[in-house]
């Protein structure tokens, strides 16, 4: 979601008061049967809205082989009543299944390259095989990755010599579809003139699958840089990146005067640096977690710490690399270790147009002491500073802006480890970026075993949206989705006397939906929709909108639908999945 969404037209809901926090419900529900072959086999592929004729598709694919798909459509009116039911057959086509990613079928490999840092630091490419297996219920490819070769590249230095410099990983962006990397290396100039010399020479280069650099750029800076983050954002196409003055012993008369200054810089998919800006933060420790647009508007937000700003420069864990040291660790040893760590505050930051337009950091106390809950719930879980993971960030009409997540902790203990999903984390600003609120909504989802470790529902985070009516511009619909339980495929391979079987774990989520008072701060109970043996699609809609949603919308937005299939609860053909959809409209107007 890249916006907070919209329901149009006019509403007939009731002011908030002490007493009116009744939880929303469905104006219509209804289970349908499948028929044909659909019944048994196949998924579904896509949903088709009309709203001239006030109907709807769904369509099932039953065969999907390098040529052809066959297709089954049922057309619904916006009662949920069955019009027709017909096959259909045509030529494979390249379709859209969420933004920029397109469908190539079920399974399909790429051989291309990738680059990470060795022990020293130092830059090596990968020859890597990529495999990518369509989820179709998550709406994206799951790829894993099998190392092939690999090497040290080196580059020429600018000073007119032929001595070639070694290169310093500092951060990549696969580009997995072609094969092909974008990647950023600090040239080492040598150690002495490093120590001496303020100025910093990177290179962002474009790598095809065969290591042939066909694009280089320059990066430089006057001064030691630390990146803090780095990602890629598919809704722009672009990869991202901020580095933070870096000093400390040794480096006083090279480093940089603002141990708070950072630089923010975009590169495109083709290598080119199409935006460089800097701008300060008050957190000189700062864990960037996750960046997210709203528009053209990018928002970053991470914990971070305020520790003598006007003279401390970030350190490891808070940067991935220390100018040419080595990062803190694999990727991955840094985020638990981040992931572990106290903190004293939660910093989010606008950026648009070339500069931020808001630095905000508020204490961790003061975002507890403002923590608000569900009636019916016992307790509010006290938010602990540490990272969470992001669902989501909409702004309203108002320019009040909602960060929604979950909060986790690691479960090591038994056959399976791994994170284990708790509370749901709302976090209200306004426009300018003062604090106005902390909403905390219990995770219902079931646990695993007695103990509550890795392995069961909440080892799969929540999925959140939030609507806004257009009329009541201080009320907005909460919508979340937990996993309900675990779909699991196996499927085996017999080799000589071996046999392999390799099974994939898919979340299945359940809905359920409150009501928050923007101005009062109040939020309702929330209220469970779908039957207990229905779990919701949640590839149904992208629009252009962001991330694909378990639902879609019918009447120009006025109201929308939600879809659900049955499972039986068995683990291979027949025995996994019924014949039945579940249908359930929300409609604002009844409310």
């Amino acid at each position: 979601m890249k916006k907070v969404k919209f329901i149009v037209g006019a509403f007939l809901i009731s002011a908030f008061s002490l007493n009116d926090v009744s939880a929303q419900k469905l104006a219509k529900e209804q289970v349908v049967e499948l028929t044909r072959k659909s019944k048994r086999k196949g998924y579904l592929g896509d949903v088709v809205v009309d709203d001239a004729k006030k109907q709807f598709d769904m369509v099932f694919v039953t065969k999907d082989n390098a040529r052809k798909a066959k297709y089954e459509i049922y057309k619904f009116d916006y009662d949920f009543n069955l019009i027709s039911n017909s096959v259909e057959e045509e030529r494979k086509s390249r379709r859209k299944r969420s933004k920029n990613k397109t469908y190539k079928g079920d399974y399909w490999e790429v051989t291309g390259v990738t680059a990470s840092p060795n022990m020293m630091g130092k830059l090596v490419l990968k020859k890597t095989q990529y495999v990518n297996q369509w989820n179709w219920w998550k709406g994206g490819y799951e790829t894993t990755k099998t190392l092939l070769a690999k090497e040290k590249p080196k580059q020429l230095g600018t000073d007119g010599g032929d001595k070639k410099r070694k290169l310093y990983y500092t951060s990549h962006r696969d580009l997995s579809d072609k094969g092909e990397l974008l990647v950023c290396a600090l040239i080492n100039t040598g150690i002495i003139r490093m120590s001496k010399n303020a100025g910093r020479e990177y290179q962002i280069m474009h790598i095809d699958k065969d290591l042939n650099i066909i694009k280089k750029t320059p990066l430089n800076f006057e001064h030691p840089q630390a990146l803090l983050y780095s990602a890629e954002l598919e809704d722009k196409d672009e990869w991202i990146m901020v580095f933070q003055n870096y000093g400390g012993q040794g480096m006083g008369k090279v480093q940089a005067d603002d141990p708070t200054q950072l630089t923010c810089v975009k590169v495109d998919g083709a290598g080119n640096v199409t935006e460089r800006f800097n701008f300060n933060t008050k957190c000189n420790e700062w864990a960037i977690f996750d960046a997210y647009y709203v528009g053209n508007e990018l928002y970053l937000y991470g914990a971070g710490n305020i520790n003598k700003p006007e003279k401390k420069f970030t350190k490891a864990p808070f940067c991935i690399t220390a100018d040419a040291a080595p990062g803190a660790g694999t990727a991955e040893q840094r985020m638990n270790t981040l992931e572990s760590m106290k903190y004293g505050f939660l910093q989010v930051v606008k950026l648009s147009g070339g500069k931020a337009e808001f630095v905000s950091a508020v204490s961790i106390d003061d975002i507890n002491a403002k923590g608000v809950k569900p009636g019916d719930q016992k307790k509010l879980r006290e938010f602990d500073g540490k990272k969470f993971v992001l669902n989501g960030v909409s702004v309203t009409s108002s320019g009040d802006i909602f960060i929604t997540g979950q909060d986790f902790k690691y479960d090591n203990v038994g056959d399976v480890k791994g994170r284990v999903y708790k509370d749901l984390l709302m976090f209200q600003f306004d426009k300018t970026g003062v604090f106005k609120r902390y909403y905390g909504v219990q995770n219902t989802a079931k646990s695993a075993g007695l103990l509550g470790g890795a392995g069961g529902a909440k080892s799969y985070p929540a999925e959140s949206t939030v609507f806004e009516s257009p009329t009541n511009k201080d009320e907005l619909f909460w919508n979340v989705f937990l996993c309900g339980d675990i779909d699991v495929d196996c499927s085996s391979e017999t080799s000589g006397n071996t046999r392999t079987t390799t099974c994939v774990y898919t979340p299945l989520y359940k809905g359920m939906m409150g009501k928050i008072n923007v101005k009062s701060g109040m939020v309702s109970n929330f209220n469970n929709f779908g039957g207990d043996d229905f779990y919701l699609y949640i590839d149904l809609e992208d629009d252009g909108k962001g991330k694909d949603l378990p639902y879609f919308s019918i009447n120009g937005g006025k109201q929308i639908v939600y879809c659900a299939r049955k499972r039986k609860g068995g683990i291979k053909g027949n025995e996994r999945w019924g014949n039945q959809l579940w249908f359930g409209k929300f409609d604002p107007m009844q409310q």
